[in-house]
């Protein structure tokens, strides 16, 4: 009866996933935008989405090779109270609010032109899929 309870509050103890939460109630938002705005990985961030959409905090909605998470709507009230009343963090909000959702993910297209532009100088692409960065690269080969 208290297991799905406490899996929501294991989740809530830990200060990124409570940045991240704090970021999806500006708006819907891609793994490639957390990772600019937070200080870990991009394996750490979706360690950290993979906990909250586990205990039903956050959904994702797939489009093509990028997967964007939003808070999950149906959360118990006790929960979606706590989650909004989460602190934001200035700086995240001003950047989610002036770039725009869309596709394919602005952040990662950034990276892919200027990894891609070095690249070219060099005679090979980085990646075989458009739009994501050297780090990415991997994911594709």
């Amino acid at each position: 009866m208290y297991e799905p309870l406490a899996e929501v509050y294991r989740a809530l103890g830990d200060g990124y996933r409570l940045r991240i939460l704090a970021m999806l109630k500006v708006r819907e938002t891609c793994v490639c935008e957390m990772v600019a705005l937070l200080p870990i990985t991009q394996s750490a961030v979706s360690q950290h989405l993979r906990k909250l959409k586990q205990a039903g905090l956050v959904q994702e909605r797939r489009q093509k090779y990028w997967i964007y998470y939003r808070l999950n709507e149906a959360m118990a009230s006790p929960v979606a109270n706590l989650v909004q009343a989460l602190p934001e963090e200035p700086s995240d909000v001003q950047w989610l609010t002036t770039h725009a959702v869309g596709w394919p993910c602005t952040v990662a297209e950034n990276g892919a032109r200027k990894t891609n532009d070095a690249a070219d100088e060099e005679g090979e692409a980085v990646s075989g899929q458009p739009g994501h960065s050297e780090r990415d690269a991997g994911l594709y080969r």
